[in-house]
């Protein structure tokens, strides 16, 4: 999978979203202005008539393009973004780039440093279009379920009928808000790559990506773990950690937090998280392996999905300390360095690993194994292309 991609995101202006091959008329537009490049997917931002409960029967309000960019240099890049950004078509309201990292389950030290407590990712998975069933009627059953089952599945803070928010506490879905559902369609074909816009045949019949069904879907949603530290270090104290003595004139004083210890009080504390609970984890992972026995049969891969879930409900509860001289310790300033230097990069972890451990489990029969991302969306305003690179 690419590790760097260029989100390009177009929106349609209200009175377009019903017009009949609006989309078809804008990718035309939009394969023109990026010719040059290689289209990964392309996405339908998908919207539900009133009334309605299956996303087939709503109407595309907008496209995305997932543009692979690990191969080009930095200024071309660049200039390629400008080039996006500056696209206008009659029908379309707005034009705008972002740059999604696709992070390895589990997080890796390189991203865990640099993993905001405030910003954007995306959730996506492929549908395994009835892979593992033999009986036809089951085929077509997992192909004509599938993208309902994902769009009420995949969003980690929906609450209805069928979502998944109950599988994690009001706390943790607190952190996460505004989540926006997309259907993925591949640039991949049966015939090889082809545009979104491009009409070619299969079968005598003429086709084209956009026309063609869905291959996975994506949510992405903004999170937000501001509080999620403010509560922990709060709560904490006196658990996890004891202030500093302000009368104590040691010259370099020693914090020590160690949270061998749940924080009772908090659903806040990664004890508590999806990935954690170790029965039902065990249930999950199981499924998981059965699923990829039944579809595939490959030991390699289920050896692979096994340790990598494995690894992800570890649980990682060490002691750490904060000292004077390396990080200005002193009374009164424990709480904020509590959180930044210790908790932060811990509790980034295990909310990327519940997110990353809830997507390889959550339909192991409607998505495909091996197959699910989570992007870490980088606004273009102070973008470091050098550092996302070098990881």
């Amino acid at each position: 999978m690419p590790t760097l991609r260029i989100i390009w995101d177009v929106l349609f202006r209200g009175e377009f979203v019903t017009q009949k091959r609006i989309d078809i008329k804008v990718a035309e537009a939009m394969d023109t202005q990026c010719s040059d490049y290689k289209i990964e997917a392309v996405l339908r931002w998908n919207t539900v008539l009133a009334g309605q409960k299956v996303a087939r029967a709503g109407f595309t309000s907008g496209l995305r393009y997932l543009i692979p960019v690990d191969h080009i240099s930095n200024g071309e890049i660049k200039t390629l973004l400008d080039s996006l950004q500056s696209f206008t078509h009659e029908s379309c309201e707005t034009s705008a780039c972002m740059i999604s990292e696709s992070l390895d389950f589990p997080l890796n030290r390189h991203a865990k440093a640099r993993f905001p407590v405030l910003g954007r990712i995306a959730l996506s998975c492929r549908f395994t279009h009835g892979m593992g069933y033999t009986e036809l009627k089951k085929i077509q059953n997992a192909k004509t379920t599938q993208t309902k089952e994902t769009k009420e599945g995949l969003d980690p803070i929906g609450t209805g009928k069928g979502s998944s928010g109950g599988r994690f506490s009001e706390e943790f879905r607190s952190s996460m808000s505004d989540s926006r559902w997309f259907l993925v369609l591949s640039t991949s074909t049966e015939v090889g790559y082809k545009q979104p816009s491009e009409i070619y045949e299969i079968n005598d019949k003429k086709t084209s990506v956009l026309s063609g069904g869905s291959d996975g879907g994506m949510y992405d949603l903004a999170f937000d773990l501001r509080d999620t530290l403010s509560n922990l270090v709060t709560l904490s104290k006196g658990v996890w950690w004891e202030p500093l003595d302000p009368d104590d004139l040691t010259l370099n004083p020693q914090l020590t937090l160690d949270p061998s210890k749940e924080v009772i009080e908090s659903n806040f504390d990664p004890a508590k998280f999806h990935h954690h609970e170790s029965k039902k984890a065990e249930s999950m992972i199981d499924k998981v392996l059965k699923a990829e026995e039944k579809q595939t049969g490959d030991d390699m891969m289920r050896e692979d999905l096994e340790y990598t879930l494995q690894r992800l409900t570890r649980s990682k509860r060490l002691a750490r300390q904060i000292t004077g001289n390396e990080h200005g310790l002193v009374p009164g300033l424990e709480e904020h360095l509590i959180s930044e230097h210790i908790l932060k990069p811990w509790i980034v972890e295990e909310f990327f690993n519940c997110l990353a451990f809830f997507l390889m489990t959550r339909k192991p029969n409607y998505w495909r194994n091996g197959k699910s991302e989570i992007l870490l969306l980088h606004s273009l305003e102070d973008l470091n292309l050098d550092e996302l690179k070098d990881q």
